[in-house]
């Protein structure tokens, strides 16, 4: 004769037992998240430094700039008293 079958058990049980799959699962995961940090500190560090380093290049360039559009503001003003100067003596009625 056979034994019967006991009926069977759906629910979820937990193990209260730590075994050294559980403790290298732990550390794996700690490592991995530290070193996660430390390259995302050091990504952030980069970013800002390059920010930095944008923001000075930027003013050198917006320096630069103004300089040359003043330049060219000059060369206009010049070119318009050197015009003006020609047609005033093209208009102007020749001496008697």
């Amino acid at each position: 004769m056979t034994a019967p079958i006991p009926p069977a058990d759906n629910r979820v049980r937990f193990d209260k037992t730590i075994n050294l799959g559980h403790i290298l699962t732990i550390a794996s995961f700690l490592v991995l998240t530290l070193m996660s940090w430390n390259l995302m500190d050091k990504r952030i560090l980069v970013l800002e430094e390059f920010r930095s380093t944008q923001r000075e290049r930027d003013a050198t360039q917006d320096a630069i700039t103004r300089e040359k559009a003043q330049e060219v503001k000059d060369a206009l003003a010049d070119l318009k008293r050197s015009v003006e100067k020609l047609a005033d003596k093209l208009v102007a009625p020749p001496p008697r």
